[in-house]
């Protein structure tokens, strides 16, 4: 039965003009954001802020010059360069921009005639070749995770309502067991959502393969494959939530305030992918991939950027997975206990004690 209910809802959702229009937008996004910098170069002036000992002012003064020719804006400057030039050396904590890497070079080679010697890169953080296309990938896998659980947990709640609202759950309940119901239905949207992600997935690498703006390796893959997989964990653990949520209401109209905090939840954790992105390696990133509300989004980032450790990734794997197995017999309590139950929304512990009895 629960085979059935699976393939009734998928068959269902992938019938709707709603999955159809969401699939194509987001494909389109992907596109648009894919090919167009790539083809147009529609980039706003980059910002760089150059510091100078006296005998390399000059470089950093021409560079200012030169600066329209590179799409960006210099200014020189002590207070938080993001390069600092000293005796042929270009020196940050991190790895600058090429862009300003390749400013600073023709800068220097304008002001000498006879060719002088390129100036040297030294960081305090060693450099990764591959550090700007592993943040691009880790930024599209927080936006569409983001998208994925948002929607689709949405459409269990509203699936449920619906269901509740037309009475037809009576009917299903009457050769179904709710716990059996509820299972169906969260495989077969979940079902539809991991195979609309593996589109836009297959999608965004192949017009990153055709534009060049990412190389498509084993590791890119990797990391697209592992955002697929958190996708699974984060809807295995939200969409009983939101099934929940659904259940303890009677109509349509009251679904958004009810599911309200789930979403509350979800957009502070996509805040927080953020902040991750920005340091991969800190506490916050840290804690937050191993809390399972906020792991599915904050752990894929870290993964792509090479910033957590393969016992970090075990054990928040295995923290969400707990979760979302700790959960699914109390949503099921809830879901049975409330699902029934018409007329006005129903608190969460009157749907326990229904269940109980």
């Amino acid at each position: 039965m629960i085979r059935l209910v699976a393939r009734r809802e998928f068959t269902e959702r992938l019938r709707e003009r709603s999955f159809l229009i969401s699939t194509g937008l987001t494909l389109v996004i992907i596109v648009v954001v894919v090919a167009l910098p790539a083809v147009f170069g529609f980039d706003n002036p980059s910002e760089y802020r150059i510091s100078a000992d006296r005998a390399s002012l000059p470089v950093a003064e021409r560079a200012a010059v030169l600066d329209e020719r590179f799409d960006a804006v210099v200014t020189i400057t002590d207070e938080n360069p993001d390069v600092t030039l000293s005796g042929g050396v270009i020196r940050a904590d991190e790895e600058p921009d090429d862009d300003l890497v390749d400013l600073l070079q023709v800068a220097n080679q304008q002001l000498d005639a006879n060719a002088p010697p390129p100036l040297r890169l030294e960081t305090t953080e060693p450099i990764d070749p591959d550090r700007d296309a592993k943040a691009a990938v880790a930024f599209f896998a927080i936006l569409i995770l983001y998208g994925q659980l948002l929607t689709y947990g949405y459409w269990v709640a509203a699936g449920v309502v619906e269901e509740k609202s037309s009475r037809v759950i009576e009917v299903l309940l009457a050769t179904i067991r709710p716990k059996d119901l509820l299972a169906g239905k969260l495989i077969g949207i979940g079902l539809l959502g991991l195979g609309q992600l593996l589109i836009v997935a297959v999608i965004g690498l192949v017009m990153a393969a055709v534009t060049g703006v990412v190389d498509v390796d084993g590791a890119l893959v990797g990391a697209v494959a592992l955002s697929v997989f958190w996708f699974v964990l984060g809807y295995a653990f939200y969409s009983c939530a939101f099934a929940c949520a659904g259940a303890l209401v009677p109509r349509q109209e009251e679904l958004q305030s009810a599911t309200l905090p789930l979403t509350l939840v979800i957009l502070v954790s996509f805040f927080l992918s953020f902040a991750v992105l920005d340091d991969p390696s800190g506490t916050l990133a840290v804690v937050t991939s191993f809390l399972p509300m906020s792991a599915p989004m904050t752990m894929p980032p870290r993964i792509a950027l090479g910033e957590a450790p393969a016992w970090q990734v075990i054990v928040a794997i295995l923290v969400t997975a707990g979760s979302a197995i700790a959960l699914i017999p109390l949503a099921g309590r809830i879901y049975s206990g409330a699902v029934l139950r018409t007329g006005s929304a129903i608190k969460l512990r009157d749907a326990w004690r229904a269940a109980r009895s």
